[in-house]
């Protein structure tokens, strides 16, 4: 008994220390990716990188303007595509399709899409959208970008619906409201912050995509808000100007992936915020 004891104890320890070791590797490699685009990031900002169009190659100067206006309205259109969708979809599962099999179907489905490589979703767009149309639009990406953000906000949806105790909406019917008052009234308000959290979690997830907008708006050198054309994009000029063979156009790069990663950082801070704000006490 006391050997047995002993070896589990050993076990234990041993199990212990290879976990411990493994989230140090993992943590250490975030600290040094994290510190690197700080480092590289704050020496190269410059008030020009969000002022100013881009300069043609190889001269110094110029900015990301047209860069950050169509990620952020690329951005925009995907949130008004793909949160509404996502919000009703998970209020059916958990409402109107509770316990049947098709929400179950449709929740392992939003699980599967979850971890599906942005750029698979990239390619289905540009061949039902880009190339039936035979030209990149900023529709497109829009498109490509909600798709992505539908699973992760209806899935939060469904489980901050399904959290509400059910008596609540027993006691809004004994009060004779109809059902879709009491989910617009109740249900809805008792897990506001945990569906604002999703959406703000699955913009964070969006905001540093680059493959699917390879795809689908493509990139612009000039300034144009025309969505119907291809249009410039933030992840997508990192990328091409990451692979540039001029050192302005790297500094720019790791300016812009400094701004990119502080919008992620704050958007995924705030949802946590509101998380604890909201069931912190519980």
């Amino acid at each position: 008994m006391i050997e047995t004891r002993t070896k589990r104890k050993i076990e234990n320890i041993i199990a212990l220390i290879l976990c411990t070791l493994a989230a140090l590797i993992g943590l250490f490699w975030l600290v040094f990716i994290l510190a690197d685009i700080v480092v590289h990031g704050i020496g190269a900002f410059k008030l020009s990188l969000l002022l100013e169009d881009p300069a043609p190659p190889g001269v110094e100067g110029g900015g990301l303007r047209n860069a950050f206006v169509g990620q952020l309205m690329i951005t925009a259109c995907a949130i008004l595509i793909g949160v509404p969708l996502g919000v009703l979809g998970g209020t059916f599962l958990a409402e109107y399709a509770r316990g049947r099999k098709i929400a179950r179907f449709i929740s392992i489905l939003s699980d599967i899409m979850v971890s599906v490589p942005s750029i698979v979703i990239g390619t289905f767009i540009y061949a039902i959208l880009v190339r039936p149309l035979g030209h990149f639009s900023g529709w497109a990406g829009a498109v490509a970008l909600s798709i992505i953000m539908i699973p992760v906000v209806l899935r939060t949806t469904e489980d901050m619906l399904t959290l509400v105790p059910w008596t609540l909406r027993e006691a809004a019917f004994a009060l004779g409201a109809p059902y879709y008052k009491v989910i617009i009234q109740v249900v809805y308000r008792g897990a506001a912050a945990g569906i604002f959290t999703g959406i703000l979690l699955s913009i964070a997830r969006v905001a540093g995509e680059t493959a699917p907008l390879l795809f689908t708006s493509f990139n612009n050198s000039f300034f144009s808000v025309d969505m119907n054309r291809p249009i410039a994009s933030l992840t997508v000029s990192i990328f091409q100007y990451a692979m540039g063979p001029y050192d302005s156009w790297h500094a720019q790069a790791w300016a812009a992936s400094l701004v990119v990663m502080i919008f992620i950082l704050f958007i995924t801070i705030l949802g946590r915020v509101i998380l604890k704000w909201r069931y912190g006490k519980r």
